[in-house]
């Protein structure tokens, strides 16, 4: 490879990762706002929690915004997605805990930041 590929490519790399930790932060950044709306419009939410590769370096550009919603009403499961999908760039995985066994949501609390 030539000096000035290994140059090119290089600087691409680093523009490459440079967008992914924007898009992270841009993430990051939707999960508070989702927490913020869903409280507003549920306001028997007990706990957000985001978890999942948005806050560690397996974050990619196929990722999406993990949450973990307790206190949630069943029904408004759909509709917490599309507010939260709203809220920012990433698609939503949004689990509701009750649907959950307690050693998932342990696991997922493990490595999780409260919103």
């Amino acid at each position: 490879m030539t000096l000035h590929a290994q140059e090119y490519w290089r600087q691409r790399f680093a523009a490459d990762r440079e967008q992914l930790e924007q898009t992270r932060q841009e993430g990051l950044a939707q999960a508070s706002k989702a927490a913020e709306a869903m409280r507003e419009r549920w306001p028997q939410i007990r706990a957000i929690h985001v978890f999942g590769s948005v806050l560690d370096d397996r974050f990619r550009s196929h990722s999406d915004l993990d949450l973990l919603v307790e206190g949630l009403p069943p029904a408004a499961l759909l509709d917490a997605i599309a507010l939260a999908e709203g809220a920012g760039p990433l698609p939503v995985d949004l689990k509701r805990r009750e649907d959950l066994n307690d050693d998932l949501v342990q696991r997922l609390l493990r490595k999780s930041q409260t919103l």
